[in-house]
């Protein structure tokens, strides 16, 4: 079971990841690329995408993780049409725990990842290139570090709300800035090297099958 966890979460922490389900450790994750699925559109539309109710039971542990691009591109994009920053995080956190309410009803645990740091753009562009549309940065650097550890505090409050495990492993993660370190990224806008997440996540996992 140890080696099928620790795989699980490499499997959630890359970047092309999809519903799996190992020793009952359910994970439902962003599937970029595949879902382009966001905190937004699961509040949305109150549903959980690759959700199978079939694929677990009251002894599951159940972690979703989602929320980066919503930081990374919607939040920006919702302030400029007028909205309150505090309103669209508010809305987006509230939304997406009451879809997860709404859908799901067996489960030993349920847990939230929290939101990973934002890339710099610069450091973005050293590898990549100069951005030259929108996308993948919407916002500064400081408004994006701003929007994620505004929407992880609401996540962590509402998570105690809701009976939900908190889970943020990312503290070791973050530069001087509360951007993602370079050194521990992928050189896009996601960790590289997950081997504290792995750490972190396998001695939750000990808390919580207890």
């Amino acid at each position: 079971m140890y080696m099928n966890e620790t795989l699980a979460f490499k499997l959630m922490m890359s970047i092309f990841v999809w519903s799996v389900v190992v020793h009952q450790v359910l994970l439902i994750t962003l599937s970029t690329g595949i879902t382009k699925s966001t905190m937004h559109r699961i509040g949305r539309d109150n549903t959980i995408i690759n959700f199978d109710p079939s694929m677990h039971d009251s002894n599951s542990i159940i972690v979703l993780d989602y929320g980066e691009v919503d930081c990374r591109n919607h939040i920006k994009k919702q302030t400029e049409k007028g909205r309150e920053e505090e309103t669209v995080i508010e809305d987006l956190v509230r939304n997406y725990l009451q879809t997860i309410k709404n859908n799901v009803s067996l489960y030993k645990h349920i847990v939230i990842v929290a939101v990973v740091p934002p890339t710099e753009i610069l450091q973005y562009e050293s590898v990549n290139g100069p951005i030259t549309h929108e996308y993948p940065f919407v916002g500064t650097d400081s408004e994006r570090v701003r929007y994620t550890e505004r929407m992880n505090a609401l996540l962590e409050q509402k998570c105690s709300e809701y009976g939900y495990v908190f889970f943020d492993p990312f503290e070791h993660y973050k530069n001087e800035n509360g951007c993602l370190k370079r050194e521990l990224s992928d050189s896009n806008v996601h960790v590289g090297d997950t081997t504290l997440l792995i750490q972190r996540f396998e001695e939750l996992l000990a808390t919580l099958q207890v």
